[in-house]
């Protein structure tokens, strides 16, 4: 299991857009994802669960991935989390 830290990067809170993405690079890995804020933690190949996470720009945030590619997953979301 991996996890990395990450600020949110967006000015805003999470728009629909932006969880749409995630959830598109998400699956892309085999490794389950998940990313928690606080105390929720949701699957990030839900983009229901990902809107609910109550976050805004700074806010940090930790991607949990477990799996094969997790790795290189983990990385992946964190940088896109960024907004980089």
């Amino acid at each position: 299991m991996v996890r990395n830290e990450a600020l949110f990067g967006c000015a805003e809170s999470m728009s629909p857009d932006v969880a749409a993405k995630l959830a598109q690079l998400a699956d892309r890995f085999a490794a389950d994802l998940q990313l928690a804020c606080g105390n929720k933690c949701v699957r990030l190949n839900s983009l229901i669960g990902i809107l609910s996470v109550p976050c805004r720009g700074g806010t940090p945030l930790t991607v949990i991935a477990e799996g094969e590619d997790e790795q290189a997953a983990a990385r992946a979301i964190a940088a896109a989390l960024r907004g980089e």
